[in-house]
């Protein structure tokens, strides 16, 4: 199969919280999937393809979360879901290209 996406999907795990943008229900996951315009998670919570989702990164490596202020879910299907990226700060947007280069160093192992 040939990968036709504009941007490389880089695997991750690292919990998430997201919203919906009409609840105020805090609900948690984890994301397996991360690139620069959008990710995949699993999670126990539901979400409905077309909802509006606010999501937090929590990106240990950086001190601080990311905030995606805007995002939208694409699909969802067996307790996962993936959104695209739709809004987010200067800074946070600096912060996810970050972590996208750190998570796609290789790691050194001692022998």
């Amino acid at each position: 199969m040939i990968e036709c996406r504009e941007y490389p999907r880089i695997p991750v795990e690292m919990q998430v919280f997201f919203s919906s943008t009409n609840k105020a229900e805090i609900c948690e996951g984890t994301m397996f999937d991360l690139s620069a315009r959008g990710c995949a998670v699993t999670s126990m919570s539901s979400v409905q393809p077309g909802s509006a989702v606010r999501i937090l990164i929590r990106a240990t490596d950086l001190g601080s979360p990311i905030t995606i202020e805007s995002a939208a879910v694409r699909w969802s299907e067996g307790g996962e879901f993936g959104v695209e990226f739709l809004g987010l700060s200067e800074l946070d947007q600096r912060r996810l290209h970050r972590l996208l280069r750190v998570a796609t160093k290789p790691s050194i192992h001692p022998s």
